[in-house]
């Protein structure tokens, strides 16, 4: 059986279900770069799991006004760590440790593989800006056209490869799932929750401005009326600043963070729902709304946009209010529609299985071992 290095930022839990897929397939080991980052508030542990893993000791330095996750001992423990083939997670808080194992795989002439979620508004992002983040762009960039394949998040993340001159036989695309036992049954129902006879805008997500929350807040108040819900469950830095936005609106909801039955108990009430963001890699909440028949708003920004959202929803130009509001306001007033796009949602994600996205990653492994 191969034996495959994989370097991943953080213990996600909706990625621990892949791995243990993936260990069944080929010889995995995970090295976790860190528990999980600053924005995430899930505890969960691999120890549940079957796979082999190492924890990373890792020191957490700011350089160049930019955050790097560091890890000492890692070119050490790469050296104890016999591998066929690496595979590392595109993350810029671990770039540094990311060159360390694209070296070592280097000096033994073994493939490396790159991960990424890599998309127009996001490389923006990264490149706009100053000391190790524009640096960080670069090296990035040149990573990908060198890596012996690139596993893409999905069709937008693979369009940009290709306009980033990555050939296209190298791209192997689909990863981004929410294995739906990771979805438990709701804690309540909409009576419970205060929302029967409602209709229910929904959102989900870390409350900071690239999430376009405050653009949801002002597109609802356009075309709501006294019976329509706007939920937003999260917190963050931004919180504030959107409770104060929406002061004085009885119809705008913070239920806060919410996990597990808890949150579900909210994407089964909801009508709609609704991902403003201003640039996302992907954008998870979406696979977890469509799991319970929702139909989608999103963003041309958010990468999940081209898979996902088909005659299911709705795609706006991100940061457009109005065009938000114009979106909102069709699925508002149109219960048989948001009815139709619902049961769309749940087709279209019935076949975004661990099982897939595992075969994403077995096809490129096949691919460098070939070439």
């Amino acid at each position: 059986m191969v034996d495959v290095l994989l370097f991943t930022n953080t213990v996600a839990p909706y990625r621990l279900p892949l791995f243990q897929q993936l260990a069944r397939e080929i010889n995995l080991h995970v090295l976790f770069a860190r528990e999980r980052t600053a924005d995430r508030r899930w505890r969960v542990s691999p120890a549940e799991y079957t796979f082999r893993f190492t924890l990373l000791p890792h020191r957490r330095v700011r350089l160049g006004g930019a955050v790097q996750i560091l890890h000492p001992d890692l070119l050490a423990r790469l050296r104890r760590i016999d591998f066929d083939v690496a595979i590392l997670g595109d993350n810029r808080q671990t770039a540094l440790s990311g060159l360390v194992l694209w070296i070592v795989a280097r000096a033994r002439r073994r493939p490396l593989i790159v991960w990424t979620g890599i998309t127009p508004g996001e490389d923006q992002f990264a490149r706009s800006g100053r000391g190790l983040r524009g640096l960080y762009a670069r090296y990035r960039h040149g990573l990908l056209r060198r890596a012996a394949a690139v596993v893409a998040y999905g069709t937008a993340t693979r369009e940009y490869l290709i306009r980033l001159d990555v050939p296209a036989e190298r791209i192997f695309t689909g990863t981004q799932v929410v294995p739906q036992a990771l979805l438990p049954s709701p804690a309540t129902d909409r009576r419970a929750l205060g929302v029967e006879g409602r209709t229910v805008v929904l959102t989900v997500g870390y409350m900071v401005p690239r999430k376009g929350m405050d653009l949801l807040i002002r597109a609802f108040r356009q075309v709501a009326g006294p019976d329509d819900l706007l939920v937003l469950v999260g917190s963050g830095p931004e919180e504030e600043t959107l409770r104060q936005l929406a002061a004085g609106d009885d119809r705008i909801w913070f239920p806060g963070y919410l996990e597990g039955s808890r949150k579900t108990a909210w994407y089964a009430a909801a009508d709609l729902f609704v991902l403003p963001t201003l640039h996302d890699p992907w954008g998870l909440v979406v696979n977890e709304a469509m799991v319970f028949s929702l139909p989608i708003i999103t963003t041309d920004s958010a990468g999940c946009a081209p898979d996902l959202v088909r005659d299911n929803g709705l795609i706006v130009p991100a940061g457009d209010v109005d065009a938000l509001a114009d979106a909102l306001g069709k699925l508002l007033f149109d219960e048989p529609l948001r009815r139709r796009m619902g049961l769309r949602s749940r087709e279209i994600i019935s076949s975004y299985t661990v099982e897939w996205a595992c075969s994403t990653f077995v096809r490129a492994v096949h691919y460098v071992l070939g070439q």
